[in-house]
């Protein structure tokens, strides 16, 4: 799970900068939200829980568990929202690609971007956008280096634990104030 140790955190938001750069334009956390212990905050992203509820009614087996536990969803994704529903955190959340981003010279002459004229269902182009799928964290299983919210953080504030480690940690956080 992520921790945010908040006497180190000073709110720049790089953690959901890295992870939306990471995952094609769209946060998988929200760093804001979600509960705090002491000086621990658990900042509202994936818990890869021990028994997934998320798992359960998802037509194309989508949502699979690495060996070491990890909670992912595969591309073959339908978008049906079953996972979404099911989620107690509510973590996972229905998202599309990330708009094309126009080129400086582009953006300069034209401003606004490729669908800029469109309508919520098709760009300017007219071609049907792709539809949402279901996204949530998957703590950078393909990153090398681990999850970019951790290595973006610029004070070690944000941190990777095992549940297993939590009480431990919140205590520890307790026993320095």
């Amino acid at each position: 799970m992520l921790l945010i140790d908040e006497s180190l955190c000073v709110g720049c938001d790089d953690c959901e900068k890295a992870c939306a750069a990471t995952h094609g334009g769209t946060s998988r956390l929200d760093r804001a939200a979600g509960p705090t212990f002491a000086n621990v905050h658990v900042p509202t992203s994936c818990r890869h829980c021990e028994n997934p509820h998320c798992m359960k009614d998802c037509p194309p087996d989508a949502i699979r568990r690495t060996p070491n536990g990890e909670v992912y969803i595969r591309d073959n994704c339908i978008g049906c929202g079953n996972c979404e529903r099911n989620c107690p955190y509510g973590v996972i959340h229905m998202a599309g690609p990330a708009p094309a981003q126009p080129g400086l010279f582009s953006w300069l002459l034209f401003g606004g971007g490729p669908d800029a004229q469109g309508d919520a269902d098709h760009g300017a182009s007219g071609k049907a956008k792709a539809p949402k799928k279901a996204v949530k964290c998957d703590m950078c299983k393909d990153q090398s280096g681990g999850p970019a919210c951790v290595r973006a953080c610029p004070t070690g504030a944000a941190l990777r634990v095992s549940p297993a480690e939590f009480i431990d940690f919140v205590n520890a956080s307790a026993a320095e104030r």
